[in-house]
Formats: C-alpha cells, structure tokens, sequence
C-alpha cells in the first residue's frame, strides 16, 4: 500500500508535465480529482496541492517555450493582473463554499473544459487564417482574465486552459506562443492562489514535492515534444479523458 502511494504521484507527475508541456494546460483536471476519489481528500486541500504542483512544473515550462521565443510577456502581464485580483477574491470564496459544493463545481468545469477540448481542433483551425491581433487595450485584458482568478481561487484552475483560449481566440497569438505565453501567466497565477490555501492550511506539502518534482521532468520532455509536434488530435483525446473525469467525480 506503502508503494502504490507514491507510485499514484509518480503517475500524476508525468501526467501533469504532459499536460503543461505539450497544451499550456493545469494538471489540476488530473491532480484534483484523484486526491479525492483516491485519496478521499477534502477538495480544498487537492485544489490547494494543485496549485502549488502548476508553480513547480510551469517554471521549467514556461523556461523551454521562452529560450525558443514562444513566450510574449508584453501580452502576458495584463492576463496576470486581472488573474491575481481575481484569484485573491477566490481563495476567499472557496473557503466559505461547502466542500461537497466545491466537489461538484470543480466536476462541472472539467466537463466544460472537455467539451470545449473537443471542439478546440476546428477553432485552432480557424485562427490560421485570422492571426490578426484585435483592437483591445491592455486594462480590458485585466477585466476580461478577472474571471480566471476567481477559478484559480475556487477551484484551483491555475488558468492554463483559460488562459491558452484568451491567447487565440483574443490576442490571436499562433498556438505554439499560446501555449508559451499561457504557460508563463500561468505561474504568477497559481502563485497567488497557492499563498491563500497555504496561509489557510490546505496543501499537502510531501504530496505536491513528490508529484511536482516528477512533473518537473516530465515538463520538460513533453514541452519539447510540444515545440515539434501538431497538438489538434490531442484536445480530441483530453476532451473526452476530461469528460469521463468529471462525471466519475460527480457519480462518486
């Protein structure tokens, strides 16, 4: 039992880097939902683990897409703003929202998050033919990535995804950038979520080590992989992971 303990955070390191590396996206969609159907953790403390897990493996992310120049901070600071204002007043809520609430709400953005995965291919599709940035200023991108805070605190989505779609559909950066950028922000915001739930004493700090420094590597191969390969095929196959994911947790 001992062994198949740290082997199920071994798996969700690897897991967590493929993620990260290859689409820009949180582990939480992986990390959450197995600390609690796994673990029977309550789901502060998985959202809480979560978060300090995406600021382990962002930065060496975030690092390989930035030595290739796939990283635009310029555009990336404004989604940061909005994401910490809106990640503090989360933390905040989390903590008033009852844990079952909380489990069945982190469920229904998952499946949101495969639906919208499944869908994503003929999206990234259309914006190779609409690369041109769109007339919004820097203070909008604040408000508009508020909402992605308020995720981060609640439900521990650091704002990979969210952060990945307002990269394409909004500032039409190219997927790779996207997913470079996405990645970047994602660290500062998973960083301000992460202080409220450690402040407040929901994070499991040997179970965020173990499957972050895993992560870490894992990122780092896949990240590279991510820099060579078309993505489409594989939102196919995470929309439905996601899907599946949501609903055992609901069911359970």
């Amino acid at each position: 039992m001992f062994y198949l303990f740290y082997l199920e955070f071994i798996i969700l390191g690897i897991i967590v880097g493929a993620l990260t590396g290859v689409l820009g996206s949180s582990g939480v969609v992986a990390v959450v939902p197995a600390l609690i159907i796994i673990n029977s953790e309550l789901p502060q403390d998985a959202i809480g683990t979560s978060l300090l897990i995406d600021v382990i493996t962002s930065v060496m992310v975030a690092y390989v897409y930035f030595k290739r120049g796939r990283v635009n901070i310029k555009k990336g600071i404004p989604m940061i703003l909005g994401a910490i204002i809106g990640s503090q007043i989360g933390v905040r809520i989390a903590f008033l929202i009852p844990a079952e609430s909380v489990k069945i709400g982190f469920a229904v953005f998952i499946i949101a998050m495969g639906i919208y995965s499944l869908i994503r291919r003929k999206e990234m599709q259309n914006t190779k033919d609409t690369q041109r940035l769109l007339n919004i200023k820097p203070w909008e991108i604040v408000l508009i990535t508020i909402p992605v805070g308020l995720a981060t605190g609640i439900l521990g989505a650091s704002g990979g995804i969210m952060f990945l779609i307002i990269s394409i559909l909004i500032l039409k950066l190219d997927i790779k950038t996207a997913v470079g950028t996405s990645t970047f922000s994602m660290i500062i915001s998973a960083s301000s979520g992460t202080v409220g739930y450690l402040i407040a004493g929901h994070i499991m700090i040997i179970a965020a080590l173990i499957i972050g420094s895993i992560s870490i590597l894992s990122g780092l191969i896949f990240s590279r992989i991510g820099n060579n390969i078309n993505p489409l095929s594989t939102y196919k196959i995470l929309g439905t992971v996601f899907i599946i994911i949501g609903i055992v947790q609901i069911v359970l």
